[in-house]
């Protein structure tokens, strides 16, 4: 029985932040609209390039002129998860700044659950357009019902891994709000050489070599993979490093990335701005 009251006093905290988060987010309904539409503006020009470049070449590696629209749409949906990085920071650094954080730690509420809510709350917000532009992909390039539900649950260990990151960043606006920004630089540097919005083979072969060391091409690489083949069976045989290293991450990012909040948290604790 305490069990089943546990779970539930869990899942209504999870819930309730939710809830908060998303009304708060919807009360800036211009400033919303605008995180939506800018990752769109960010895979126009390379569509116009790439179309113009197929025309001259058949294909660059395994795209051609046909599947290169998952190649883009699907730039449009790694934008929307990944920042959840950054849904991670502004929220801590929101209830922080309303010094309802402090009230949060004393209450009888469990700290993951307050992640958790921003979790649920960042897919709460980017659904609709997210899945606009998954149904607009899928009618131009339709798969099995299978690698539907594949791609999906890519997405969700994609975000997880992205979640990971974002409970880093969180933990220094709590605790160490001077240091955030040394993290911008990184994640700026490993988005730059992670072939996100051209292909892999499009590049010269120096960013090549650089872009195998990251592991954000390979995580961007799989959905892709599994889209244009169709065939979860090919993508794994073909991509096993690509594979090995997406499903690791999922695993480690989060883990790690929950334990080193609560290590920071526990010695630091809030602090002053």
């Amino acid at each position: 029985m305490k069990l089943v009251v546990g779970i539930k006093n869990n899942i209504s905290q999870i819930f309730a932040v939710a809830e908060k988060n998303v009304k708060l987010l919807l009360r800036y309904k211009i400033t919303l609209i605008l995180t939506f539409i800018t990752p769109v503006l960010g895979f126009i020009v390379p569509l116009i390039i790439m179309g113009k470049i197929f025309t001259l070449a058949d294909n660059f590696g395994p795209w051609n002129n046909n599947n290169f629209i998952v190649y883009q749409f699907t730039t449009y949906h790694i934008s929307l998860l990944y920042s959840i990085i950054f849904r991670f920071q502004g929220s801590i650094a929101r209830e922080k700044g309303q010094n309802t954080l402090t009230l949060l730690v004393i209450a009888p509420f469990r700290r993951i659950n307050l992640l958790f809510g921003i979790f649920l709350s960042h897919l709460i917000i980017i659904g609709i357009p997210f899945m606009v532009f998954f149904i607009l992909c899928y009618i131009l390039y339709p798969v099995s019902i299978i690698t539907v539900f594949i791609i999906f649950f890519t997405y969700f260990i994609i975000t997880l891994i992205f979640s990971g990151i974002g409970l880093v960043l969180a933990i220094f606006v709590i605790s160490k709000q001077h240091l955030v920004s040394l993290f911008y630089l990184p994640l700026t540097v490993l988005v730059m050489f992670s072939a996100l919005t051209m292909p892999f083979e499009f590049f010269p072969e120096y960013f090549q070599n650089i872009a195998r060391l990251n592991p954000f091409y390979y995580i961007f690489s799989v959905v892709r993979f599994v889209w244009i083949e169709d065939n979860i069976i090919i993508s794994i045989t073909a991509h096993p490093i690509n594979f090995l290293i997406v499903l690791s991450l999922a695993i480690a990012s989060p883990l790690i990335g929950l334990k080193f909040f609560n290590y920071i948290f526990d010695k630091y604790g809030i602090s002053i701005y």
